[in-house]
């Protein structure tokens, strides 16, 4: 009999195990800066990555900025949230919201790292937006279901975030679900990447009625000291979507292991007579 439940449950196993495994990652994004690709043909887009860049010219833009990426639309907007940016000087020093982009020179890959050409660029909320400022992403589009999961992560990374306080913090929320967190961010700007995945957040958020993701990205890094001024936290190298296994999967492949590992002990249970 134990044989027989052996073979069924190690047959349930491998099948939850390829259910599991066939999550698809539906969208790739790397976010470049405006001026990637200008100088000797480099396109600065990280290798199995779609590119994403603001549009103009190098001006940071307070303006809804959207992008085709395949069947996929994603835009970003600043978040202000009309608060003081300076907490030392007299009378409120409110500017309006703006998101703008960078190129850095480092990080270069380097063992286990091969994701240089993502984290070397950013999108970044400036301080303009204030000390709980940031901003606004939506994906929509695609595969994208309506009221559905999906596994979110994003790539968060800034060489040039060097000065005090560090590290730079953010929370990414689901605005579809009552602002829920789904990752916090959190780097040192000096401290570089030493694997691809050094800086990469991930957590769950789900589509609305029209099968749109929609996260809110707020900067909670302390203000600076001395000075008293707003401090960027909200940066993006880009982000990934991903479907979530179908939770009876996961169960049953928790169970399957569960019952396989019951079988094995009876397996080697001593037998014992009265």
């Amino acid at each position: 009999m134990n044989r027989h439940l052996l073979v069924l449950f190690a047959c349930v196993l491998f099948a939850a195990q390829s259910v599991v495994a066939s999550a698809a990652t539906l969208l790739t994004v790397d976010f470049n800066d405006r001026t990637a690709g200008t100088g000797g043909g480099v396109s600065n887009t990280q290798a199995g990555f779609s590119s994403w860049k603001m549009g103009g010219t190098t001006a940071a833009s307070s303006a809804l900025e959207s992008q085709a990426v395949g069947a996929y639309n994603v835009t970003l907007q600043a978040f202000d949230d009309g608060l003081d940016e300076n907490n030392v000087q007299t009378g409120i020093q409110n500017t309006t919201g703006q998101i703008d982009d960078r190129l850095r020179t480092t990080p270069a890959n380097a063992g286990a790292l091969t994701f240089a050409d993502l984290y070397d660029d950013v999108i970044f909320a400036g301080a303009s937006t204030g000390p709980t400022g940031g901003l606004d992403m939506t994906v929509s589009g695609g595969s994208l279901q309506p009221n559905t999961q999906y596994l979110v992560s994003v790539y968060a990374f800034d060489s040039g975030s060097t000065p005090a306080p560090q590290p730079r913090t953010a929370n990414w929320l689901d605005g579809n679900n009552a602002d829920a967190l789904v990752a916090a961010t959190s780097f040192n700007g000096t401290v570089l990447p030493t694997a691809n995945d050094t800086y990469k957040f991930t957590g769950i958020a789900i589509t609305d009625a029209t099968g749109k993701l929609l996260l809110h990205a707020r900067d909670t890094t302390p203000y600076t000291t001395p000075g008293g001024g707003a401090t960027v936290g909200v940066v993006v190298n880009g982000f990934e979507v991903a479907e979530v296994p179908e939770p009876a999967s996961v169960a049953l492949f928790v169970a399957g292991a569960a019952i396989l590992n019951f079988v094995g002990r009876r397996k080697h249970r001593p037998y014992v007579t009265n």
